[in-house]
C-alpha cells in the first residue's frame, strides 16, 4: 500500500490522519471494519497536516464485489483514503471505484 490516509476522527490507528494499523479490512458496503475506537480521544490526532507520500506495510483487504481495485480480496490501489461520510458516523473508504 503506497498511502493510507485516515480522516476518521476517535480511531486508535489515526496519527495526524495517517493509519497506522498494519492490517486494514473494508467491509462489503465499503465501511472501514478495522477502525478501532480510542480510549483517549485526545491522542488522535484531528489536524490534515500536508504528509509526504510513504510506503506502509499494511495489507489491506477488500470485501467490495465490483471495486476496480479489489484483486482477489486484496485492494491494489496506490492509496486508501478513509472518512467518515455518513449519518451513522462510520468510516467508510473513500476509494472505492466501481469496474
Amino acid at each position: 500500500m503506497y498511502d493510507l490516509r485516515c480522516k476518521r476522527e476517535g480511531c486508535d490507528f489515526n496519527k495526524n490522519c495517517l493509519c497506522t494499523a498494519k492490517h486494514i479490512t473494508i467491509g462489503r458496503q465499503a465501511e472501514c471494519t478495522s477502525y478501532s475506537p480510542s480510549e483517549n480521544y485526545l491522542k488522535t490526532e484531528k489536524s490534515t497536516i500536508k504528509q509526504k507520500a510513504v510506503r506502509t506495510k499494511t495489507i489491506a483487504d477488500c470485501k467490495v464485489s465490483g471495486c476496480l481495485f479489489n484483486q482477489e480480496g486484496v485492494c491494489k490501489a496506490n492509496g486508501i483514503t478513509i472518512a467518515t461520510l455518513d449519518q451513522k458516523n462510520e468510516p467508510e473508504c473513500l476509494t472505492v471505484k466501481p469496474k
